[in-house]
């Protein structure tokens, strides 16, 4: 009897491990189940201008791609609105004169310019009181004992400081000008560079939108959707890289206007293929030569050298001291003699870089709109199945290039003009006054 209660008991301990066994395996199941229905294949959202970013939907179990390849998933659409990177302020519209005029009121560097321009005018009065002094010696001791040798140098440097000084200043400005004049226009460049990188990545999105679907019909092959999705993330880099460049020139134009570094601002000179300047090569060479603080330096030192040797003319010329004046007067003439050359070369070379820049846009503007025909009959031939993902790919990275390419040309064509127009001025280097 005892026997038969055992094995009673046996047999019920297998049902009841059984039914939980079945349960286990019953829940297992349910879970791979739910796993398996949320990896539904995604598309790529679509780029979206706003400032919210959109994500991905799965694709409904009824219209879901058959395929045994893996689940294709795609990379997250960014955002491509040019706000957004957060600035803060209320938004200033500024053309570049606008910024001309804020600099020279408010730049710490044209007040540094001012000072310095007062201590030099101040220099120059200096030596009047010399002369003042040493008249006023000589007349009260009629010329007796008094040392003069020293009155025509000090005249010298009172003319010299005079004149000179106002020109130095005027040199200071315009290398503040043209700082921001390149600073204004780099502004703008990189602004259209962000636009290239915008359209070429619409384009990128189109033509990945377009093979998903034709992969979905069965008209293209997987390896073409993976062509797809690797030029649109190269799209994608390369537009968060113009993002980036643009945001980091906002910030250094700010700082250097003087603004929060944050300041929303808009800038409304364009970027444009502007007229060479009227003014010809010879004009420009005859101007530069009489109005380059580098030729008037060189004048002033011809003269300073030639009054101390005046000065020391009673010494042996075998002495140390003739000859040290001797060879500062002769380097000084040899200066004097070849900065002219120098001056016309320098003019003479940004003139024809000017020249060259402008037929560099000239040229780039043809390869610019030719670029967007040839991306428009690349995407109808891709279309129609005559060229591949890979061809189609190719035509649009080099339309990017070639956009881009014809920016820089104008970037740099604008930053000839102005050099070239400064070339015919005092220049932007300061003379040295003693």
């Amino acid at each position: 009897m005892r026997k038969q209660i055992w094995i009673v008991l046996l047999a019920f301990a297998i049902v009841v491990t059984s039914v939980h066994a079945a349960a286990f395996a019953a829940t297992g199941t349910s879970d791979s189940s739910t796993s398996t229905s949320s990896s539904a294949i995604t598309t790529q959202s679509a780029v979206t201008s706003g400032s919210a970013i959109a994500t991905g939907t799965a694709i409904s179990a009824d219209s879901a791609i058959t395929t045994t390849d893996s689940a294709i998933t795609t990379v997250p659409a960014i955002n491509t609105s040019l706000s957004a990177i957060a600035d803060t302020g209320t938004m200033i519209s500024i053309s570049l004169d606008d910024a001309y005029k804020k600099l020279l009121a408010e730049s710490p560097n044209v007040k540094l310019a001012q000072l310095t321009l007062d201590n030099e005018i101040a220099a120059a009065k200096g030596y009047s009181e010399k002369l003042s002094a040493l008249h006023q010696a000589e007349k009260d001791t009629s010329g007796w004992g008094v040392d003069t040798s020293s009155k025509p140098m000090l005249q010298a440097n009172k003319a010299y400081g005079l004149v000179q000084a106002p020109k130095n200043y005027e040199a200071t400005i315009n290398s503040i000008k043209a700082k921001a004049y390149e600073m204004y226009y780099t502004y703008k460049y990189t602004e259209a560079q962000v636009q290239v990188a915008k359209d070429n990545l619409d384009r990128s999105q189109a033509v990945y939108n377009s093979t998903m679907l034709k992969y979905k019909l069965g008209t293209v092959s997987k390896l073409d959707t993976l062509n797809a999705e690797t030029t649109l993330n190269t799209a994608k880099d390369q537009y968060n890289l113009a993002v980036n460049g643009l945001e980091q020139v906002k910030l250094n134009f700010n700082l250097f206007m003087g603004y929060n570094i944050h300041q929303k601002l808009t800038l409304t000179d364009s970027l444009s293929d502007i007229a060479l300047p009227s003014k010809t090569l010879d004009t420009s060479i005859q101007e530069a030569l009489t109005n380059r603080n580098e030729i008037s330096e060189a004048n002033y030192n011809v003269q300073m050298t030639q009054l101390a040797l005046n000065n020391v003319k009673d010494y042996p010329s075998s002495s140390a001291t003739y000859q040290n004046a001797k060879v500062a007067l002769m380097m000084a003439q040899e200066a004097q003699k070849t900065e002219p050359s120098k001056i016309e070369i320098d003019v003479r070379t940004k003139y024809m870089d000017m020249v060259q820049k402008h037929e560099a846009v000239k040229s780039g503007k043809v390869s610019y709109d030719n670029s967007k025909e040839t991306v428009r009959l690349g995407q109808l031939q891709y279309d129609s199945g005559v060229i591949t993902i890979t061809d189609l790919s190719g035509i649009m990275l080099n339309a990017f290039q070639t956009q881009q390419e014809y920016y820089k040309a104008m970037l740099d064509y604008n930053l000839a003009v102005d050099q070239y127009n400064l070339a015919s001025g005092v220049g932007t280097a300061t003379a040295t006054i003693k």
